[in-house]
């Protein structure tokens, strides 16, 4: 009797598992349905980067945050940029459609590498960097590494500083061997899925979801590969911005960096208002009472972030009038 329970449960638990790998598989395919490749493609070094590239003029470059793709930029930012300049709205290498190389970091400062390559290969000369989020960790590498391949840098809610909370446990079991693949294959799609509306309140708080979470492609952001990403993201950014934060008084392109007061994610103190008062070409813009989420919150205040970024780079001389 006992060993017929033992294979009972364990029969149970392999049904459970197999399930699960069914219903998160279901979730995947179902995220790409919803979010389809909509661009066009770059090899660089190997792997396939996926943007878009829409309008014309002087460039203006888009990168999105962590848990996400380059649909960050499409609740009005590229739609009104692009009515002035050439938009290109990258997936960061792992997220979205891009490739990634697995056996190097994702730091912010590779990303600015393979970002540089790409833009080289488009044509493009000196853009306005726009970054979100995480990556505004990634434009201000950009901005450091390559001061003079840059007409201005503009941060939005930007993760720019290492900060005194903890990773959270998921990113750091994401890294286990064995246990970190079943949480990625098995797990996350599902519970993402259970439980979208809670984990996405603090990011848009405290403005309410609306349809704007229906519109962030945070299903594409936890399939198994973007997930994994994501989590060793997480992991390296704090260490990288301990080392990165020491060369910001050394930033020499124009720098807008905007924020919301009430950022409940990235702290405006902790990042935004200490870049403003470090970087020496720092410009900051506060929105009151806005919360992270700033591309599908209060998109013209990003596009009129960028306004001022290129205005202030035509001023000195970066790009031509």
């Amino acid at each position: 009797m006992g060993k017929l329970l033992i294979y009972a449960a364990g029969s149970g638990l392999v049904l459970l598992l197999l399930g699960l790998l069914a219903w998160s598989a279901h979730l995947n395919r179902e995220a790409e349905r919803r979010f389809p490749a909509t661009g066009a493609f770059i090899e660089v070094e190997n792997l396939r980067l996926h943007y878009t590239d829409s309008g014309g003029g002087r460039t203006i470059v888009l990168v999105h945050g962590a848990n996400s793709a380059l649909q960050d930029w499409e609740s009005g930012v590229r739609q009104t940029l692009q009515r002035t300049f050439r938009v290109i709205a990258f997936d960061r290498p792992g997220h979205g459609y891009s490739e990634r190389h697995w056996d190097r970091a994702p730091t912010p400062a590779e990303q600015a590498r393979l970002l540089r390559f790409a833009l080289r290969q488009l044509g493009v000369e000196r853009p306005i960097l726009v970054g979100f989020s995480w990556s505004g960790s990634l434009v201000m590498a950009y901005g450091l590494d390559y001061p003079d391949e840059v007409a201005a840098v503009v941060t939005v809610a930007g993760a720019l500083y290492d900060w005194p909370s903890p990773i959270g446990a998921i990113y750091q079991i994401a890294g286990w061997p064995v246990l970190g693949s079943f949480l990625a294959h098995a797990i996350v799609p599902a519970y993402a899925h259970a439980f979208a509306d809670e984990l996405s309140r603090d990011v848009f708080a405290p403005q309410p979801l609306g349809d704007s979470l229906g519109r962030a492609p945070v299903p594409l952001a936890v399939r198994p590969a973007s997930f994994l990403t994501n989590a060793e993201e997480r992991r390296i950014l704090k260490p990288f911005l301990a080392l990165q934060k020491t060369r910001y008084g050394e930033f020499r392109p124009p720098l807008v960096v905007l924020t919301g007061t009430a950022d409940r994610v990235v702290s405006p103190d902790i990042h935004s208002r200490a870049l403003a008062r470090t970087a020496p070409q720092a410009e900051l813009i506060e929105i009151a009472g806005a919360g992270h989420a700033l591309p599908y919150t209060h998109p013209q205040r990003i596009v009129d972030a960028v306004l001022r970024a290129h205005v202030r780079a035509q001023a000195i001389g970066r790009i031509p009038y």
